[in-house]
Order: C-alpha cells, then structure tokens, then sequence
C-alpha cells in the first residue's frame, strides 16, 4: 500500500487528499482494534508430532515429517521455564524444528507444561536428576541409539549444562547452545535489578510460593518498557497501515504473552544461587549434593549468540567454550536480540542452516 499522501495542490485537492488520509486511519485502527479483541489465537506448534513419555505435567514429544529421518544421531530440544517452548515450533514455514525434521534429522522436545502450586518446592536437583536426565534415557531407548545431541534454548541451555556436567551417560555426543547464559558476572540491566543485597529472592519466595506467570512476564518487559508496551502494539498498525502480513505478528504476540508460573524453589536458586553468586561458573552449584563441573563436559559444542539480546548477554553464552573441556567447538554470533536466534526471517535464512550444516557432519 502507498504511504499516506503529502498534502499538496488547491484547497479542493488538500481536502479530498485529507480525507483520504483520514479514512485510511481510521479503516487501519478499526482493523488493529479488531485483531487485539476479537480475533481467535492463531493455531502455534503444528509440526506433527507424538507423545512419547510423560512425567506429572511435563511431556516428550517426538516429531516427524514425511519421510524417516536420514541422521541416526536424535537431537532433544530443552527449553526454558519461562514462556512455552512452542516458539521454536511457531507455525508452518516459520518453525526451528520443522526445519529439522525437514533436513532429515529424528527431532525431540521436553515440554515442561504449566507449574501449579503443588510444583512450589521443584528446584534445579528434581528439574534435573528427575525430569531432564530421564527424558534422555527416553530419547536413546526411543531412538535405539548410544549417543543423542541436545539442544538447549535460554535457560534450557544453562539445565542442560547441569545435566551434561553430570551424567556421561546415554553420551552426549553434541551440545548446542541458543542464547544460553553461563556466567552471570556480568549480566547486563537484568543483573543491575537482581544484585544483592537489593532484591531478596528469599522474601519474594516466601511471599509467593509459587512465582506467578505476571511476576516474571512484568519483571522481563519492564527492561525494555516502551518496546514491549507500546512498540509491538505500534508495529502492528504499521504493518496493516502498509498491507503487510500479520501472520508472524499475531503468532509471535501469544507466544509472548503465553506465560507460565515458576517454582517458588527453582526461582530462589536462579536468582541467589546462579545470578547473584555465580556458582555454576565458581564449581559451587550442586545437584543433589553432586557438584556441577562443567570441565566434565567433552561434547562437541555449537554456541550460538545474538549480538542485540539485552536479556543473555554474547559473553554469558559465549563462557561455556573455555570452561569445558571440549575439543570440538564453535562460536557464532548474529545481529538480532534473544528471540530471533529462532524465530523470524534472518533465522530462517542465517541461522538454521548454521544449525542443520553443523549438526549434518556430527550427526
């Protein structure tokens, strides 16, 4: 659609061209308004896929396309315990596992579910020994194979590293990391809000219990205020003002707002333990009295950073290369924030052929 006109001419053509202007507006906001309100949620996480095993509210789900994957190698995608992890399943054409299932690669995902008040006391020693490290024995008995690589996205990848740091077996063959903090000297903004003595995640624990799903979504979009209450719903109007697709917009704006609660224990030892003491980086984070060593971890390593995320910092995710002992490692960094290692048009075209070409030679 053509930009709104310039005035320009007689009065009688300033008139009629005020008026087209004005009738373009306001046919924009009367569709903006109607999308906000009364359009459905759009259809997200359509990539075929099954159930496969399940514990409490938290599944396995095994995806496939429409022929057998070509890698024997599974790949298990862990997310974080904010949002849902259907991001990395958005909708057809715009979707990191569909890609992959795609490229011929045997592609799982654990979903975490939704936390009630009953998840209050699950900290990092369930969510791991409990949760994680069973859905990998699931995956190799599953998959009927050795080794399995694993995929973790923001806090997923941070989980995983306890995981790896841990458990030798089923091997894990390859680690790739997507915005996954490691270090949390320095944090960014995020950092500057949780430093102590300042805020006391103690007191916020015992308060809540469980961290409703508001808390965290508030706490997260107040770091960027404007984007995030004003700009996306701008952005919309633009884009329906210059008859652009808003496919990507409304998939994208529930997935945002699609939150869930997080355990009122994990909550504590993310913020006391991991960002305001960095123990995980120090050797003194402990899984159920076992010590994360990260220098246990000899897989082989693709980290991925965004050069504009404000919520993981380049230098959080890019820790992980020197405190392993991997030999096998690759460092890659692209300029787009946090969710657009997976999501959006430059991923699609820069980042998940990183992902498949890499993962291609070692699967």
């Amino acid at each position: 659609m053509d930009k709104i006109k310039l005035l320009s001419g007689s009065a009688d053509e300033v008139g009629l061209q005020l008026q087209e202007n004005v009738d373009r507006m306001v046919n924009t906001t009367r569709r903006w308004a109607e999308i906000l309100t009364y359009d459905p949620q759009p259809q997200t996480g359509m990539t075929p896929k099954d159930t496969v095993w399940h514990k409490n509210k938290a599944r396995l789900y095994h995806y496939h396309g429409d022929k057998e994957a070509t890698y024997r190698t599974p790949l298990l995608f862990i997310y974080a315990l904010i949002n849902k992890p259907y991001i990395l399943d958005l909708y057809p054409g715009m979707s990191l596992i569909e890609y992959l299932v795609e490229q011929g690669f045997d592609v799982y995902m654990f979903d975490w579910g939704e936390f009630n008040w009953e998840d209050r006391h699950l900290g990092y020693g369930e969510l791991v020994s409990d949760y994680i490290a069973r859905a990998v024995q699931k995956v190799a008995q599953y998959s009927r194979q050795p080794s399995i690589s694993i995929a973790g996205y923001c806090m997923g990848g941070t989980m995983t590293t306890m995981y790896a740091a841990l458990y030798p077996q089923p091997e894990i063959k390859n680690l790739i990391y997507l915005a996954a903090p490691i270090n949390f000297e320095e944090s960014g903004l995020s950092g500057t809000w949780l430093e102590a003595p300042g805020f006391n995640p103690d007191k916020v624990v015992e308060t809540y219990g469980l961290i409703p799903k508001d808390f965290i979504d508030t706490g997260v979009k107040m770091l960027r205020p404007v984007n995030n209450f004003v700009g996306t719903y701008t952005r919309l109007w633009k884009s329906l003002d210059e008859g652009m697709p808003v496919e990507a917009w409304r998939a994208l704006n529930k997935w945002v707002n699609d939150n869930v609660n997080f355990p009122g224990e994990a909550y504590r030892q993310w913020i006391k333990e991991i960002y305001q003491e960095n123990k995980l980086v120090k050797g003194q984070f402990r899984i159920k009295g076992r010590q994360v060593k990260m220098d246990k971890i000899k897989s082989s390593l693709l980290v991925l950073a965004g050069e504009n995320d404000h919520l993981v910092l380049p230098q959080q995710t890019r820790a992980i290369l020197e405190l392993s002992s991997s030999k096998d490692k690759t460092y890659q960094s692209f300029p787009v924030g946090h969710g657009g290692l997976v999501f959006g048009s430059y991923a699609k075209r820069e980042v998940y052929p990183v992902i498949s070409s890499w993962l291609a030679e070692r699967s």
